[in-house]
């Protein structure tokens, strides 16, 4: 579309706009100006983009390569339209320019400023080099442009404006739609809620359950039938029964904004019996009613114990360290002197038989030691690919010749293809090697150990294992809860370090380590790793 065809459709859409078609004839004073244009280019860019970037805060904040990009893509189109009238340049740049600043939040005025700059810019640098023949004849042509540019600029804008209000409004439109789909199923679905939860949910009047929904019939082990109705303290254990108790009463007496109490719920495992309930009382209308909502706690407690256990580890250890440190050097020094002794005296018979037993002994002392000083130092791990399996071998291959002379077999089982896992292979050899010497010592001539590796889910995740299987009297129940615990032994010469250093390594590796078997039929260690 040319310039002349532009300006007379805006004369016919707006009556009051200024702009006119430039004359037929182009004189030579207009050829003239449209040459010193394209001679000052660079120097009417670089103002105009100087301009730009202190004409408000919107164009502050734009890169000051964008701004020469736009500066030169509207110097091109107006040179064109006063060049030759053709305004397709301007008529792209207008579209382009509308939608870039329409999306960063432009005010109009702020563009139209930005249009008006271009002729400011070029009025300006005609007065300062005194072409006043040019500055006559350009006056005109530059008016004209700028009425046009900015009426038609201004029709984009508004259209694209327009344009966005009615896509924002059908937006809205259908956001309510939505919204309020959603609060009608969210009324359809209010009654089931509270049986929907995976909290205990249940309502107390006068000490008997009136309501209680599935998750608390689920926790407490009963079937719905037997729930309402009966007395909430058949659901406490009888040793927390009257405590529990005397508290909702005294809150049924003094209504508060809210509590909460710890209780043991009846017929549950004791290791998942801790309950906590928090609960309110309020008045429905029929007298105060107790509403209370019951979280099963028995993994926060068991990590709160583990806690406990660690704080009570990491003292002991501290402990062994500053005794350790204490005795080592006096230890060293009696052990180099007994052993120069041995060397240098010449005993025979027993008294030689007893210099060599305290040389014996007393190196047994330092190893207690490096024992305890090794439990007393942060466990420090180098994770690698592992195979359990390979773990496994260098431990029968190291322990072979023991085993050989205690009367020992040892025998391996092993998938074909076993996932490696991320772990520390020393580590995971120290922690193979405790539990085989455990079970050498518990076997007699002729007994066998099976070491043996295995995939597996455990409580939903995939796990690699590696068992450590004895056939020997197996061991106490009684004893199991202290075996990890630090110089806990039945040994006569043992420290009781071995099992808890197994039990240290393992969950820096994040795995675990599992006691299984019955008196009379072996015991099974397993250590069991996260599968990747």
């Amino acid at each position: 579309m040319s310039y002349h065809a532009l300006t007379a459709r805006q004369e016919s859409d707006q009556e009051t706009s200024a702009v006119g078609p430039r004359p037929a004839t182009v004189s030579e004073f207009h050829l003239e100006f449209v040459q010193w244009l394209e001679d000052h280019h660079d120097e009417i860019i670089d103002q105009w983009v100087d301009g730009l970037s202190t004409l408000s805060p919107a164009y502050r904040r734009r890169l000051t390569s964008e701004l020469f990009q736009t500066a030169t893509m509207a110097f091109r189109a107006n040179l064109q339209v006063l060049e030759s009238g053709q305004g397709e340049l301007l008529e792209q740049f207008i579209n382009y320019i509308t939608t870039k600043r329409l999306e960063a939040g432009f005010l109009l005025s702020d563009v139209q400023k930005a249009f008006e700059l271009f002729r400011t810019i070029v009025i300006r640098a005609l007065q300062e080099s005194e072409r006043f023949g040019l500055l006559a004849e350009s006056i005109g042509p530059l008016n004209d442009l700028l009425a046009f540019t900015i009426h038609r600029f201004s029709d984009f804008f508004q259209h694209m404006a327009e344009r966005a209000i009615r896509r924002h409004a059908k937006n809205l439109e259908r956001k309510v739609q939505v919204r309020t789909a959603e609060l009608a199923e969210s009324e359809r679905r209010y009654k089931t809620l509270v049986n929907e939860i995976n909290d205990g949910y249940l309502i107390v009047q006068g000490e008997r359950v009136v309501f209680a929904n599935q998750a608390f019939v689920r926790m407490h082990q009963d079937l719905r039938g037997e729930v309402v109705g009966r007395p909430f303290s058949d659901f406490v254990t009888p040793d927390r029964r009257a405590e529990v108790m005397e508290s909702l009463r005294g809150a049924l007496l003094r209504p508060s904004p809210g509590a909460h109490l710890e209780y043991t719920r009846a017929g549950c495992p004791p290791e998942e019996a801790p309950t906590e309930m928090k609960y309110r009382v309020v008045d429905l209308g029929q007298g105060p009613v107790m509403i209370g909502i019951c979280r099963d706690i028995s993994q926060r407690v068991a990590m709160e114990a583990k806690i406990r256990e660690h704080e009570k580890k990491a003292y002991m250890g501290h402990i062994a360290a500053s005794l350790s440190h204490e005795i080592r050097n006096p230890l060293a020094t009696c052990t180099l002197n007994m052993m120069i002794l041995n060397d240098r005296l010449r005993l025979d018979g027993f008294d030689r038989r007893r210099l060599e037993i305290t040389v014996r002994e007393l190196t047994r002392l330092e190893a207690i030691l490096r024992q305890l000083l090794d439990m007393a130092r942060p466990l420090s791990i180098m994770m690698a690919p592992v195979s359990l399996a390979e773990v496994a071998r260098e431990c029968a291959d190291l322990l072979a010749a023991k085993a050989g002379e205690a009367g020992v077999t040892i025998r391996q089982r092993h998938p074909a293809k076993l996932p490696l896992v991320q772990a520390d292979f020393g580590k995971m050899e120290q922690a193979l090697l405790n539990l085989m010497l455990n079970a050498l010592e518990a076997l007699q001539p002729g007994g066998r150990i099976i070491i043996w590796t295995w995939t597996r889910p455990v409580d939903g995740t995939r796990v690699v294992e590696l068992g450590v299987h004895d056939n020997g009297a197996g061991i106490d129940p009684r004893r199991r809860e202290d075996l990890f615990t630090p110089f806990y032994t039945n040994k006569s010469r043992g420290t009781g370090l071995g099992l808890s250093n197994v039990q240290r390594i393992m969950e820096a590796h994040s795995g675990s380590v599992a006691l299984k078997g019955r008196p009379g039929l072996g015991a099974t260690f397993i250590l069991r790793l996260p599968c990747p």
